[in-house]
């Protein structure tokens, strides 16, 4: 633990130093600006309860300064403290004593023709079982107090942005523009699911895919600088960005077990063990003498890249306005942020888990390469949008050798507009915004328990009431290859300058599909590799929510 502590001080104090340097050079405060809001988030699951008692107090502070070195100089903060209650309200279902009969029970019925291959899930690990603690260190090692208040941690994550802004003229008319801190840098105009978006890794146990980028994305302590050229004889405008996340990496929280959000249920799957009763009779199938004293853990090490300059993360990007069209060319070298699983063999030769543990945790060096187009139709008097990456260093899931390196590609189709339906009782128009995203698997093999071609759709349609006070709206998603839809209607109210109220549900269909693995001998089975042909929303196909959010800001 003080390791990590001593890397995440070491960032700050750079902030801290750019900021000295900076008033020593005649900077004085011109303008500042504090802006506060409580929340409560309550959700209640059908046939559970409550699912979520959130209560969030946020601090946006903005402060701008003159300077004779620069042109403009502010330092912006966010600071966010979480308390969720539903551990201490509802510990039947969620928080370190909660037991599962059969891992992945939450999302679709076991397949009770099968053997019982998996234990079921330990809940929050590092509260019940020191063994899968100490294999999951580092990575889904929270114990209950970071369940119940997720921002305060070793990694300082309270503090959701601090940096300092800072730009001059260069070149006669060009602007050098720098941000140096903890900071979320968003490549791409995506929602729900990311294409370009993917310089931050992301918290899905704050609410799976379904909350805003913006609050689930994990700031990280990065540069960023901007070189603004402006217009030249072929170009409306250019820019060119740096961006270099100095950072410990982080990957993407999945969410531990006994958490109400863990997308995929991957959780439960990492802190659950195969029973050595069935391995033992494999091997007897195999004529061989039993080889297991004990049930075999599924994780068995999460090799965290150590923080050194060639395992930071750097990025490039070029954007340029032509007309109607603004486009950029994007290329990032980083870490995948979801886990690849490595199998570890018994022995070479012998498709057998190892006694100490089924798979190592491993997060490769992703080299990705892309671009995006957003076009103006003045005919259609819409926006049309077109993002693509493609990656590689990749490493999916296998049925047969756990796992296997691969190129991606992956690219969304995005329509956004702005209409009036009279008919529908208001004069303010109506936003349309409809995604298709795709992903294909280059090097796909037929045991990998994803599609060799996948899509996702979706669609947001959102109305403005009362002088924009009143807006309902409903978001739809829909998993070609999971078979899973989810439907998100709500209706949000500003009451005044200070309440807000938002009342919702998040209903999901399908996601029943089953994988075979190796470990059981071929067969048809519930787990565990089904959760990704299911996706995240097949996966939560039992998590049909009402949900009732009041924020009121100061």
């Amino acid at each position: 633990m003080s390791k990590l502590i001593t890397v995440q001080r070491k960032p700050l104090s750079l902030v801290l130093s750019a900021l000295t340097l900076t008033m020593a050079n005649g900077v004085s405060a011109a303008d500042s600006n504090l802006e506060v809001f409580a929340e409560n988030a309550s959700y209640y699951r059908d046939e559970v309860g409550l699912s979520k008692f959130r209560n969030t107090l946020q601090l946006e502070f903005e402060s701008k300064f003159s300077s004779n070195l620069f042109r403009s100089i502010s330092v912006n903060a966010i600071i966010r403290g979480t308390y969720d209650g539903v551990y201490d309200m509802n510990d039947d279902e969620f928080g370190e004593d909660v037991t599962y009969q059969y891992l992945g029970e939450d999302w679709h019925s076991s397949d009770v023709s099968s053997p019982v291959i998996l234990t079921p899930g330990v809940a929050v690990p590092c509260e019940n079982d020191t063994l899968l603690c100490h294999n999951l260190d580092g990575y889904m090692d929270q114990d209950s107090n970071d369940i119940r208040y997720p921002d305060f941690n070793d990694s300082y994550d309270f503090i959701r942005e601090l940096y300092v802004t800072a730009d001059t003229v260069v070149g006669g008319d060009d602007i050098l523009s720098f941000r140096l801190g903890k900071q979320q840098v968003v490549w791409g105009k995506t929602d729900l699911f990311r294409v370009l978006d993917v310089i931050n890794p992301v918290d899905y146990s704050r609410h799976n895919i379904y909350d805003e980028l913006e609050d689930i994305r994990i700031p990280q302590w990065m540069l960023k600088v901007d070189w603004r050229m402006g217009a030249n004889k072929v170009f409306d405008d250019s820019n060119f960005q740096l961006v270099w996340n100095f950072d410990e990496f982080r990957p993407s929280n999945l969410g531990t077990c006994g958490q109400s959000y863990r997308i995929l249920d991957a959780g439960c799957f990492f802190s659950s063990y195969v029973n050595a009763s069935y391995l033992n009779a494999v091997l007897g199938s195999m004529g061989l003498p039993a080889l297991y004293a004990g049930n075999v853990p599924i994780i068995h090490d999460v090799e965290e890249p150590d923080w050194n300059l060639s395992n930071t993360q750097v990025g490039l990007k070029w954007e340029g306005v032509y007309g109607d069209a603004t486009f950029s060319l994007n290329a990032l070298t980083y870490r995948q942020q979801l886990p690849s699983l490595h199998f570890r063999p018994f022995a070479e030769g012998l498709p057998i888990p190892a006694a100490d543990g089924v798979f190592d945790i491993v997060f490769p060096r992703v080299n990705l390469l892309g671009g995006a187009i957003d076009y103006y139709s003045m005919a259609a008097d819409a926006v049309w949008r077109v993002e693509f990456a493609y990656t590689e260093g990749e490493e999916l899931a296998r049925d047969t050798d756990g796992h296997k390196e691969t190129e991606m590609a992956r690219y969304v189709i995005g329509l956004d507009k702005n209409l009036v339906i009279p008919a529908l009782g208001t004069q303010s128009a109506f936003l349309i915004s409809v995604q298709l995203f795709g992903e294909h698997i280059l090097d796909f093999e037929k045991d990998m328990p994803n599609e060799e071609d996948n899509w996702i759709a979706t669609m947001l349609f959102k109305g403005f009431y009362i002088n924009n006070r009143l807006s309902p709206q409903i978001i739809l998603a829909h998993d070609v290859g999971g078979k899973a839809t989810a439907i998100a209607p709500s209706i949000s109210y500003l009451s005044g300058n200070h309440w807000l109220f938002n009342l919702g549900l998040n209903i999901k269909t399908g996601g029943d599909e089953t994988f075979p693995w190796t470990v059981a001998g071929g067969a048809s089975v519930t787990e565990p590799l089904s959760r990704f042909t299911n996706g995240p929303i097949g996966v939560a196909n039992n998590e049909d929510e009402v949900q009732l959010t009041i924020r009121y800001s100061f």
